[in-house]
């Protein structure tokens, strides 16, 4: 209970600019959240396996098997393999045509939101850097016809928001661009 009320001290002593980062970052997660679950677990598949059983019915000159087996996985790899099958059983020539046909339609899937990550990032930091110029702002503003006590306080209230802004703004940044990286890379693994 102490971490919550830690963490709430922490977030309101950055003032308002971090209402804004803090909407970025409810993007970020809930974007991070569904492209992991998509890339990762829906469309992951052990290709290996999958692989070695298609390339089994293959020369065995059993296409429906291999069909088949593309059922049993609901990934966009396997759409595509079984696309290429489907068209090979029935007399398709030109099987490149059908499989950059299909990919335009799958590979879409795949990489949908993603790019929303690295623009998240970088509005995360301006809106810390904002919050941290209206700090620095409100903070020397107040300096002009008060005591040398209350400077202090007014300084220290300043530069606190401030740094609350930047440091908000960097970890949202620095979690949406390292998860942006993770699934960029999945997504061309797969």
């Amino acid at each position: 209970m102490e971490i919550l009320k830690s963490l709430a001290e922490w977030y309101m002593e950055g003032q308002w600019g971090m209402h804004l980062i803090l909407g970025a970052s409810i993007f970020s997660i809930s974007i991070i959240i569904e492209r992991v679950w998509y890339v990762m677990v829906k469309s992951s598949i052990k290709s290996e396996q999958f692989t070695l059983e298609v390339i089994k019915h293959i020369k065995k000159r059993d296409i429906n098997g291999a069909i088949n087996v593309c059922n049993r996985y609901d990934t966009p790899l396997t759409r595509i393999i079984k696309a290429v099958l489907q068209a090979f059983a029935e007399g398709e020539e030109d099987l490149q045509g059908v499989a950059d046909e299909i990919s335009l339609v799958e590979m879409p899937k795949l990489d949908r939101r993603t790019p929303y990550l690295s623009m998240l990032a970088n509005i995360s930091v301006l809106f810390g850097l904002l919050g941290t110029i209206s700090g620095l702002i409100r903070c020397f503003g107040s300096l002009a016809g008060v005591s040398a006590a209350e400077k202090t306080a007014i300084l220290s209230v300043g530069i606190s928001e401030a740094l609350h802004c930047t440091a908000f703004g960097l970890g949202v940044a620095i979690t949406s661009i390292v998860f942006h990286g993770i699934i960029v890379g999945k997504t061309n693994g797969i």
